[in-house]
């Protein structure tokens, strides 16, 4: 992928969206599918991990990738904001549900998949602890720092994901009993879409060839645990499903 500099990035105009550089940064996938999905083309600008942190945070006001800026719109710098916005600016195929009680039950999902606490930053907490911790190496202090590692919530983190594999597991049993390979109603959502990008990189990433992912990435997230336990083969047959039909591979970043 070609990439501008946050200065170069900043100056542009369009739609441009700020990616961690050459490694698939979760909540990046996530919203690079969904413009995929839609056809909405972008400009990507590189984070440098903590290189850019001061050029980020001066256009910004903070120092995490993604953030998308669309002409002299305000800054979007969470998941709900940039796939609001996806939505706004290209409304066709529809990714957030018209029905308010789909609407209700894809946030909340999307939500303990992508917010605070849910899957994504707790499969964080988890590759730092089997990784050796805080004190292994400088990036793991780093990221322990971002996403508040503790050892009591690592523990909760565990509990939190067995939890929450368990529910997507258990939905789209109920689904396919319904006759639907989606997690909501009959239509591909942007649930689709966070799920199938979020399992393929953080458990049971998908191989190298796929996704390129620097070697300690990869090893902190395919290491077992009894947490993940609960996750039925029904999400890595979704995952695979969504890939081939609306993705593509390999990742490119």
């Amino acid at each position: 992928m070609d990439y501008l500099s946050i200065e170069e990035g900043r100056k542009a105009d369009g739609l441009r969206l700020v990616l961690v550089a050459g490694t698939p940064g979760a909540w990046g996938e996530c919203i690079k599918a969904v413009y995929k999905v839609k056809g909405i083309s972008y400009k990507a600008v590189a984070q440098l991990m903590e290189k850019t942190v001061d050029d980020l945070w001066q256009w910004t006001g903070q120092t995490s990738a993604p953030v998308a800026a669309y002409n002299d719109e305000r800054i979007r710098v969470t998941w709900e904001n940039m796939l609001w916005q996806a939505e706004q600016l290209e409304p066709e195929p529809k990714l957030i549900p018209a029905n308010v009680h789909d609407r209700v039950l894809m946030f909340g999902m999307l939500r303990e998949l992508a917010g605070e606490c849910g899957f994504a930053w707790d499969r964080r907490l988890h590759s730092i602890a089997m990784s050796g911790g805080p004190e292994a190496n400088p990036v793991l202090s780093y990221l322990a720092e971002k996403y508040g590692y503790s050892e009591s919530e690592v523990e909760a983190s565990y509990l939190r994901t067995a939890d929450l594999l368990a529910l997507f597991s258990e939905r789209l049993e109920q689904q396919h009993k319904a006759g639907s390979r989606y997690y909501i109603g009959d239509s591909l959502t942007a649930l689709d879409l966070y799920a199938t990008v979020l399992f393929a990189i953080m458990i049971k990433p998908l191989p190298h060839e796929d996704i390129p992912m620097p070697e300690g990435m990869r090893w902190g997230f395919s290491q077992s645990h009894p947490c993940l336990e609960t996750a039925s083969p029904v999400l890595f047959e979704h995952r695979d499903y969504i890939f081939d039909k609306y993705l593509t591979l390999p990742l490119d970043f």
